[in-house]
C-alpha cells in the first residue's frame, strides 16, 4: 500500500506557500461606488413640457414610462397641429374640411413633407424618429382619433405614444 501526499488547497493557511495573493476588496468597492454614482446621476426624473392648444385636456394616467420626443401630432376640439403647425380646422372635435374616407389629405401632405425633410437630414431614420407623440383631447370622439392615426400610418408613421397628464 502506498500513501500519497494530499494536494495543496487553493486557500492560503498560515503554514503554506505564500504564492497565492490576497483579494483586494478596496479597489472593487471603489469601482462599484463609481458605477453606482454615475448610474444614480444619469437616472433622473424626466419631464417634458408640451406647448399646445390651451383647450386640450389630456387624459390622466399613472404610468411611469419615460417620454421621448418625436413627431408630435396634437388634436384639440378646434384644430389639428403637426409640430405646432396648424394643419386642419375642427369644430367640436369634427373635421370642417372634406375628409376622403378614413384619411385626412392636409395631414397626409404635411406628414409626407416632414418625413421627406427628416430623410434628407438623416440617411436612415432611427426607430425613435418614427414614433408619433399623439396629443389628443380626452373629449374627442373615436372617429376623429381613428382618422388621424390611419392617416399617420398611411404615410409610414405606425408607432404611437399617447401624451397623458399625471
Amino acid at each position: 500500500m502506498s500513501f500519497s501526499r494530499p494536494k495543496k488547497s487553493p486557500f492560503r493557511t498560515s503554514g503554506e506557500n505564500e504564492a497565492y495573493g490576497r483579494l483586494n476588496l478596496t479597489a472593487l468597492l471603489d469601482i462599484l461606488s463609481n458605477i453606482l454614482f454615475f448610474l444614480l446621476a444619469s437616472f433622473g426624473a424626466q419631464s417634458l413640457e408640451l406647448v399646445s392648444e390651451e383647450t386640450v385636456q389630456l387624459p390622466s394616467s399613472t404610468s411611469e414610462l419615460s417620454l421621448r420626443m418625436s413627431l408630435s401630432v396634437a388634436v384639440g376640439l378646434n384644430g389639428l397641429y403637426v409640430e405646432d403647425e396648424p394643419v386642419a380646422d375642427l369644430q367640436n372635435g369634427r373635421f370642417v374640411e372634406v375628409v376622403e374616407g378614413a384619411f385626412i389629405p392636409s395631414l397626409e401632405q404635411t406628414l409626407r413633407r416632414v418625413r421627406a425633410q427628416r430623410l434628407a437630414r438623416n440617411e436612415r431614420p432611427r426607430d425613435a424618429d418614427e414614433v408619433v407623440l399623439f396629443i389628443g383631447d380626452k373629449r374627442l370622439q373615436f372617429e376623429t382619433i381613428d382618422k388621424v392615426m390611419k392617416t399617420c400610418a398611411r404615410v409610414g408613421f405606425t408607432k404611437f405614444r399617447f401624451a397623458v397628464a399625471r
